[in-house]
This record gives C-alpha cells, structure tokens and sequence, in this order.
C-alpha cells in the first residue's frame, strides 16, 4: 500500500468513527463511503460462495443506488457482477453505454438515465467477496486522486467484512457479524428462493434462476417477486413457460 493508500485508508476509517451510532451494519460502511469519495451514492454488494442465491445488497446509500442493484440482481448482469467476476474494476463512465453492454439490464433501466457507475471487485487474494459500487451523477471518469481514494475505500471494505467472519468451534459453518447483516429485501429473497425448491423439487440456485426468469419476464423487480411468493400471492408453476 503506497503513502496515498493509507492516508486514504485512515480517512476512511475516522469517517466510520464519525458516522452517527443510529447507523448500523452495513449501511454504517455506505455512509462512510460517501464522507471520503467524491461520488453521489455508493452500494456493496455480496457474491461470495455461501451466498446460494447469488447476489445479495448489503447496503445502498439511497434509492437510485438500492434500484440500480435491484435491477442488477434481476437481469442477473451488469457492471456489478462483472468487476465481481473477474476480479478487476468496470468503469462504465456513461449509463448510456449499459444497454449496449448489458442488454438484459439496460432493457430495465430508463433510457434517460444519465450518470456513470464504477464497480470495484471487494477481494483479498484469492478471496472474492463482491462489489463496492460507486455512482456519479454526471458521466466520465474518475482523476487519478479519486480513483486511488475508491481503491483504498474498497480495500478497507474487504477487510472489514473479512475480519467479521469466523467459524463456529462446534460445526463447520461460517458465522458472520455485524458487518454482514442482509436488508430485510434480501432475507426475504433467501425465504422465497427455498420455498420455490421445495415446491419445485429443484436446488436453491435453480429456484433463485426461475425468481429471476419471472421477474424479468413480467417487469417486476427480483424482491417484488419475492414478496409476493413469501406472502403467497405468487406461486411459480414447475413449466418454466408458465406463471
């Protein structure tokens, strides 16, 4: 880490600290995102290997950032899963270039919408957790300063979570603190996703693919189906071409 990096890091730190207490969890790591970068709205988002369904959001600084997610979650593309893929950042520094890139998310998204995302893979070695996200309101790239500040926050972030994770002494399973605490949204995307395997007879991340096929197919986001299968106003029928 160069005497930037950790100048940065410092920063991001004390702007944890200073974060007010009624702030908690995950969205404690959003606020402090946005004390330090020079962006507009910033969201992390999960893909790591105990996530059966995919992709989770653990925190978005506000509406625009939470629906961009959400709408990512659906189409089940776009900048997000990219960076998390690969392991190295997607700058896309035009929204207008989504469309032509992702299709499945761009035919989601407004055409008016205007701005530029930046997505940051969280990841430590071989460890791949997931995204930090950062959104502009106006397009272009981010200078030199900025994008070495977003790299340090996003190191920060994944050692946060890193450090949040240990293993029951008694069974093998991974408890996770404070840090990882899902939104009420993605809990109910896990109770949905198990109550269409067992209806379906057919594994976790399968029901999670048909929730994602219905939304996409019908206009609704991937928590709106969920709901509606939690609440029992859906029920997905076992032909993939069906309701």
């Amino acid at each position: 880490m160069n005497a930037f990096d950790a100048v940065g890091s410092e920063r991001f730190l004390a702007a944890l600290t200073a974060v007010p207490r009624d702030i908690g969890g995950p969205p404690r790591l959003c606020a402090a995102c946005l004390r330090v970068l020079k962006v507009q709205r910033v969201a992390i988002a999960i893909t790591v290997d105990f996530a059966e369904t995919g992709w989770e959001v653990l925190c978005a600084s506000d509406p625009i950032a939470d629906r961009f997610e959400a709408l990512q979650a659906t189409a089940g593309q776009g900048p997000g899963f990219d960076a998390a893929a690969r392991g190295e950042p997607v700058n896309v520094e035009s929204l207008a270039l989504i469309h032509h890139r992702w299709p499945l998310l761009g035919a989601a998204m407004d055409p008016a919408e205007s701005g530029a995302v930046y997505s940051i893979p969280l990841q430590a070695g071989a460890a791949r957790l997931g995204v930090l996200d950062l959104f502009c309101d106006a397009p272009g790239p981010l200078d030199g300063a900025q994008w070495a500040a977003a790299t340090s926050v996003a190191t920060m972030v994944t050692m946060i979570l890193l450090s949040d994770q240990r293993a029951e002494s008694d069974r093998a399973e991974m408890v996770l603190g404070q840090w990882w605490n899902s939104a009420p949204r993605t809990r109910e995307i896990h109770q949905a996703s198990g109550m269409v395997a067992a209806q379906l007879g057919v594994p976790v991340r399968d029901a999670y693919a048909r929730l994602q096929g219905h939304a996409f197919a019908h206009g609704h986001t991937l928590a709106e189906v969920a709901s509606d299968v939690v609440a029992r106003r859906l029920r997905l029928s076992p032909d993939p071409d069906g309701p």
